[in-house]
């Protein structure tokens, strides 16, 4: 038959698929499944899984509408032989693009060979405790999307082994003989050389035997599991086994018989049908049918089994995916399924099938390949991660689903499995999540490798003829060492009271100088004697110094070295006691780097000296959003904090009490230290640090445990399970760096947290979005557990720490401490360099309104320190101008409409006198004056400058409009004269340059005596003019000027080819020379 098959595919063309146009192109898929309600795998149940796939193909743009499905199903019966037919068929008529199928693996094998020959993807669930479809040269186009043989055989070899130091093992498999090697033989073959082969010295440490356990339900099987376990008792205490559920439960039963549930063997069972099973439970102990003597006896060694599995989905984003899938499948199908059950893993897989060849698909179109050529897309589809049924789904480079896996253990109390275990395939790591419980209560790890071997010859004691000898100076040491160790009690009972009574602890306050004035003592006791005489003196707490209310840290200088002080709240004066002594000898003698060294303490007034830490709190380093924090630098920072805790914990204090962020300081070379951890009769209780009802009342008991808020008599010293928790809070500001609780996102305030967990509810940090560290956050869950039993010790948190951080194993220890100084160096640098940019953009936006202000060559002489001179100019020409009938406008309107309408006015004559070589002098009021001529000499241009200007100006205001006077023509006055004067600056508050001489005042009459609407200007400026020859000019007549009499004045009327004033005639700027000029009463 196979014959056959080979021959119809030589031939078929080889390349029946060519690249078309990418338009309009219909994607055959071809779904090879059994019809068959038993298994998880039904084509029925498939169908909605793929239909809802394809809908989400489209939803997310990865290949449009020109790209549809054509999915088409064939029913393979489980068949090795009908499945590989169909599949020809629709390559051959149907030109099909991808075969998602078959799952069985006789089945797939045959297609997954002939895929290259056709170059069609295979992509299947199946295959995946077959070693042999991990030989990527045979199947080269094979996708297993539910998991690999790889995957498992690295849990056990990577995490389950060296987790618990075993290194000698025996495996059992499973081998039916009908069909001469099931799934269980394959796979434990594949762990046997995964482990290596103990003839074979060279590959291995671990060594391993692999027992093959035939299985023929007609022969004597008991006898059969006898002869297994009586072999493998004498070579091996952990036992790998993989076979059917209920043989498992008689072989346990056997091993039973034979006494090997004694706590000294343990049996781990590679469950590798979870899946298959519809419910996906775990196998049990229980079987229906039989005594309830044998069910115990069952019960009982099943306490011996470890369960490895294959991770049950149980994601939010999973039951929304299922409940999805049924709601599909209900329209379809009239017995209805529950809308809250869990689709099988099988179904979703095929949902993840599609979405990763449309990824395939997209990326392959986008690189220009031929999206009908297999191996292309194939290439696309590899090393992939994307979203998927159950969150981010991750190929590997060859093609495997990376799966996770979990480890289970009986629970002697519910008689059922539990999860103790998970294993993340995606970076190796095995995060232990409960404590196992062995049988018997045993509380250690059995031992692959009895201590007197598995003969006992390792423990055989030879008969000696001395032994009495022996046995006498056994006993005379014995009682010398006693009365040795009496001695050195003795002694060192003595050395202790004398420690304790020297006091070389205390420090006079005479011998702390102030770092405000290094000159001067740091006189603490007379100062607070003082303060003491008032009744309502109030010293300083010791959370004065925390960061929490933003107080400095006050520091001093003892011996040359910089130290921090504390005072005390809550006494007077420290009276000296035995408690005292002792507590003070405990925490004098805790000497670790990632403490804050204690050196003394003051008596009166009671002050701690400890030492100072120049980096501030680790609050302080969180919230500065200048400082980045990479991932290193924050394993850095929680390395240290469980390093410092566990000191505390292994020391005569046992418990820190008060362990919160403002309590780890980081020094100056970034290492983080433990602080405010001892003497509890000198620190103040967690209820009497803060006022009642304070923010930073609520605030300072966020970090403490559920247990101890809820208890309002709870020790100061707190307890370890309590430092666990309030750990995992510091987790959390480490990880995300949103503030305590995230308050300020959130919007609940601390006393409403603070009251939510005293009235019993499990409240806790929020998870932010997506973060590097996401395996923190399984710690972190852990050490924030409500129960306390239930929080791992900080032993178990620094193991899980270095297994989290072990991809910066290579980093040592002065690199680490580098890169932390590198790093704040940067942003250091990154800061003056901000803060310079800052100053320099300051400073120019201060240079270019002094330049508004002031001439440039003024203002350059002003910023270089010279004295500014008042300076002479021989000819210059001035520009007065004046509103017409301002004083009754001013009446007329609001003062926002007068600032309005100046500012509009003066802000268009801004703009034009930048087109001329003239200077803005000043405004006041309705008044604006201009100069040419100055600062910078322009020989005799200086009068057509004005001109034109003055020309401008009057052409720019006839067309000028006031906003809240819209029908109103405004009108001015222009008043124009040359001649000398002196320039200079006046005043140092609030400079002005200042223009002086008889021209001003001149220029000033021309303005005053004009008419609305023209320029007025003197003889001078007339003859200035008269060179140009090309302004055109009327005589006024004689104008009497206050203060110069009788003057012969002029009007400018315009410049040829250029603007002119338009008048209607010329006889209205001729006045009667005898006219008596009548001035405005708005002059």
């Amino acid at each position: 038959m196979w014959l056959v098959l080979i021959t119809v595919t030589l031939l078929l063309p080889l390349s029946g698929k060519v690249q078309t146009n990418t338009y309009n192109v219909t994607f055959q898929i071809a779904v090879l499944l059994p019809t068959d309600p038993q298994l998880p795998y039904d084509m029925e149940e498939v169908k909605p899984a793929i239909q809802l796939a394809s809908d989400e193909v489209i939803r997310r743009s990865l290949l449009t509408n020109q790209y549809p499905f054509d999915v088409r199903y064939g029913n393979t019966n489980s068949s090795y032989i009908t499945g590989p037919l169909i599949a020809i068929d629709f390559y051959a008529k149907h030109q099909a693009d991808v075969f998602l199928g078959p799952v069985d693996g006789p089945g797939l094998a045959a297609v997954a060979r002939y895929s290259p020959h056709w170059r069609i993807p295979v992509i299947s669930p199946g295959g995946g405790f077959n070693y042999h479809f991990d030989n990527k040269r045979e199947y080269q186009l094979l996708t297993r999307m539910l998991h690999s043989s790889k995957t498992i055989l690295h849990f056990i070899s990577r995490a389950i082994l060296p987790h618990f130091n075993w290194t000698s093992v025996r495996i059992i498999a499973e081998r039916n003989v009908v069909e001469a090697q099931s799934e269980c033989y394959m796979l434990m073959g594949a762990l046997c050389r995964e482990l290596g082969n103990p003839n074979n010295k060279g590959e291995s440490k671990d060594t391993c035997s692999h027992s093959i356990f035939d299985v023929d339900r007609k022969n004597e099987t008991k006898e059969k599991l006898r002869k297994t376990l009586d072999e493998a008792k004498v070579e091996a205490r952990i036992l790998f086994v993989c076979m059917d559920s209920n043989l498992f439960r008689d072989f346990l039963l056997m091993a039973s018989d034979l006494n090997m549930i004694n706590g000294e063997y343990v049996f781990v069972y590679l469950d590798i049908f979870r899946l298959m099973r519809k419910d996906m439970n775990l196998i049990s102990w229980y079987k229906k049918g039989v005594s309830e003597a044998e069910n115990d006896k069952a019960r009982r060694a099943f306490e011996t089994v470890l369960i490895l599995a294959v991770k049950r989905p149980d994601t939010e984003r999973y039951q929304e995916f299922s409940h999805q899938v049924n709601a599909l499948r209900n329209r379809t199908n009239t017995s209805g399924t529950s809308m809250a059950e869990l689709v099988n893993p099988y179904v979703a897989t095929f949902y993840d099938a599609v979405l990763l060849y449309a990824y395939g698909l997209n990326r392959t179109i986008e690189s220009n390949q031929n999206y009908r050529d297999g191996f292309s897309v194939v290439r696309k589809m590899w090393n992939l991660s994307f979203e998927g049924s159950n969150g981010i789904v991750q190929i590997s480079e060859t093609g495997d689903r990376v799966s996770d896996y979990s480890l289970f253990d009986l629970n002697p109390k519910s008689g059922d499995f539990e999860e103790v275990g998970t294993y993340f395939g995606v970076n190796s790591s095995f995060i232990q999540l409960k404590d196992i419980y062995w049988i018997d209560e045993v509380k250690k790890t059995p031992v692959d490798v009895p201590p007197c071997g598995f003969d006992g010859r390792k423990c055989y004691v030879y008969k000696n003829p001395a032994l009495p000898w022996i046995y006498f100076t056994a006993s005379v040491t014995s009682v010398v060492f006693i009365l040795t160790i009496i001695a050195f009690w003795y002694f060192k009972r003595v050395s202790f009271e004398a420690q304790l009574k020297a006091m070389n602890w205390i420090i006079e306050p005479d011998d702390l100088f102030s770092m405000e004035d290094l000159g001067v003592k740091y006189k603490l006791l007379k100062r607070e004697r003082h303060k003491r005489g008032s009744v309502h003196h109030t010293p300083l707490s010791d959370e004065d110094n925390d960061t929490e209310n933003g107080a400095a840290v006050k520091t001093a200088r003892f011996k040359g070295s910089i130290v921090e002080l504390k005072l005390i709240q809550h006494k007077t004066r420290i009276d000296i006691n035995r408690l005292l002594l002792m507590e003070v000898k405990t925490i004098k003698d805790m000497q670790s780097e990632y403490l804050v060294r204690f050196i003394g303490a003051c008596l009166d007034p009671p002050c701690l000296v400890n030492e100072f830490c120049s980096k501030g709190s680790l609050q302080q380093l969180l919230e500065n959003s200048q400082i980045r924090l990479d991932d290193m630098f924050k394993y850095s920072i929680i390395h240290d904090i469980v390093k410092g805790i566990m000191y505390v914990h292994n020391s005569d204090l046992q418990a820190h009490g008060s362990l919160k962020s403002t309590n780890c300081l980081v020094g100056s070379r970034f290492v983080v230290k433990i602080s405010d951890y001892g003497i509890p009769s000198l620190r103040c209780s967690l209820h009497q640090k803060y006022p009642a009802n304070s923010d930073a009342y609520y605030k300072s008991l966020l970090w403490s445990a559920p247990e101890i808020i809820r208890d309002p008599h709870a020790p100061i010293q707190g307890s370890q399970k309590g430092d666990a928790y309030s750990f995992s809070i510091i987790l959390h500001e480490i990880i995300y760096r949103r503030g305590l609780f995230a308050t300020n996102e959130t919007g609940v305030t601390p006393k409403e947290i603070f009251h939510s967990i005293k009235s019993g509810n499990e409240t806790r940090p929020p998870f932010l979005g997506d973060n590097t560290l996401y395996e923190i956050g399984y710690l972190m869950k852990r050490c924030w557990q409500e129960n306390p039993a239930d929080r791992p010790d900080f032993t178990s948190i620094l193991n899980t720490i270095k297994k989290l951080s072990k991809k910066f194993d290579n980093e040592n220890l002065v690199d680490n401490l580098l890169q932390r100084m590198e790093q704040y160096t940067n942003n250091l640098e990154e800061l003056v360099k901000e803060r310079t940019n800052d100053y320099l953009l300051e400073k120019r936006k201060a240079e270019e309104l002094l330049y508004r202000l002031l001439p440039q060559t003024v203002t350059a002489e002003l910023m270089a320190g010279k004295q500014v001179t008042a300076e002479s100019f021989e000819a210059v020409t001035i520009y007065f101008s004046d509103i017409v009938g301002f004083t009754r406008i001013s009446a007329e309107s609001t003062p926002l409409q007068i600032v309005s309408l100046l500012n509009d006015l003066y802000t268009c004559f801004d703009s034009i006198i930048e087109a001329f070589d003239v200077y803005k002098v000043e405004t006041i009021g309705d008044a604006y004056m201009v100069v040419s001529g100055l600062p910078t000499r322009n020989g005799d241009l200086h009068a057509r400058e004005i001109s034109r200007m003055a020309l401008t100006i009057l052409d720019a205001v006839i067309h000028f409009r006031i906003r809240h006077r819209p029908d109103e023509q405004l009108k001015i006055r222009i008043g124009l004269h040359s001649g000398p004067c002196v320039a200079g600056v006046v005043g140092l508050k609030m400079p002005r340059y200042c223009l002086f001489g008889d021209t001003v005042n001149v220029a000033s009459r021309m303005e005053s005596n004009g008419q609305p609407l023209r320029i007025h200007m003197s003889p001078t400026t007339k003859g200035l003019l008269d060179k140009f020859q090309t302004f055109i000019i009327k005589a006024r007549g004689q104008v009497n000027l206050k203060g110069k009499g009788e003057m012969l004045t002029y009007w400018l009327l315009g410049e040829r080819d250029g603007l002119q004033v338009p008048f209607s005639n010329d006889s209205d700027i001729i006045d009667n020379q005898n006219k008596t000029e009548t001035l405005s009463s708005d002059q």
